[in-house]
């Protein structure tokens, strides 16, 4: 072997992990009647995530997820409330270790949320998978019941996202991310956004809510919207957020590669964060 191969591969050795700097985390509304197991596989391999939130699971696709990811994402953890609901299930699939995971049912709302802390090389993380309550509009609705229903929900909202956001500790690095049903106008988004934290794919992205995360085939037009995040405190900066679109669900998976930052704690009261 050559001088400069054997200097390559000793380089190669001693470089540091990319992955020490980052984690990738990605959320996907898998839509609790898809049967596309094989799309979902495709999405997430395509994520190249350290870390999936996925919400609207069941008890058969999340042995499916976890037989399948289980070379990549080895620790797989899922929850529901008793079958009360369709889409009321959450998983976790992690390429790292995650502990003090918890689920806490709805105080207000449908669904609760489901929380861990991820043991990165760098630090502990702490994830928060949300699925917020859906506007229930019935069909043939006036403007007058739609917007009253709108209304409803967003009351709801605002509950839902003040109770996880007094069960954790922003001060240090914590992503929430999963389905909002909510577009980024709405008080959820516009709540994190008042605390401090960061809409990552915003953040790189100038058109954000161009990028719909979230198709419906109404009539005459489909609804397409984002509604689909990844928040994160100033403890990250993201270096990337992707779309990724595949059959089976009506929401897509959404991913960013959060790097860490190299700011104290001192900047991160600065920013405003409680």
């Amino acid at each position: 072997m050559k001088l400069r191969e054997c200097l390559l591969i000793i380089f190669l050795m001693l470089a540091p992990d990319a992955s020490a700097d980052s984690i990738c985390v990605a959320t996907y509304n898998l839509n609790w009647s898809n049967r596309r197991g094989d799309e979902v596989l495709a999405a997430s391999e395509a994520s190249k995530a350290d870390v999936l939130l996925l919400q609207e699971t069941t008890e058969q696709s999340e042995d499916f997820l976890r037989r399948h990811l289980a070379k990549p994402h080895p620790h797989f953890h899922s929850i529901g409330n008793g079958g009360r609901f369709a889409g009321e299930r959450f998983a976790f699939a992690s390429k790292y270790v995650l502990a003090d995971v918890k689920f806490t049912p709805p105080s207000a709302g449908l669904f609760g949320f489901y929380t861990a802390t991820l043991r990165h090389p760098s630090a502990l993380i702490r994830v928060v998978n949300a699925h917020l309550t859906p506007f229930r509009i019935k069909r043939g609705s006036g403007i007058r019941e739609a917007m009253s229903m709108i209304s409803q929900t967003e009351r709801s909202h605002e509950m839902e996202i003040n109770t996880i956001m007094d069960s954790i500790d922003c001060q240090s690095p914590t992503s929430v991310a999963g389905d909002f049903n909510s577009i980024s106008s709405f008080c959820a988004p516009k709540r994190l956004a008042e605390l401090g934290l960061i809409d990552s794919f915003a953040s790189v992205h100038h058109d954000a809510d161009m990028h719909v995360t979230w198709i419906w085939p109404t009539r005459p037009l489909p609804l397409r919207l984002r509604i689909d995040y990844i928040f994160h405190t100033p403890h990250f900066t993201a270096a990337e957020s992707r779309i990724i679109r595949r059959d089976g669900s009506d929401h897509s998976l959404v991913v960013s590669k959060l790097e860490f930052e190299a700011a104290d704690n001192a900047s991160v009261e600065a920013s405003g964060i409680r």
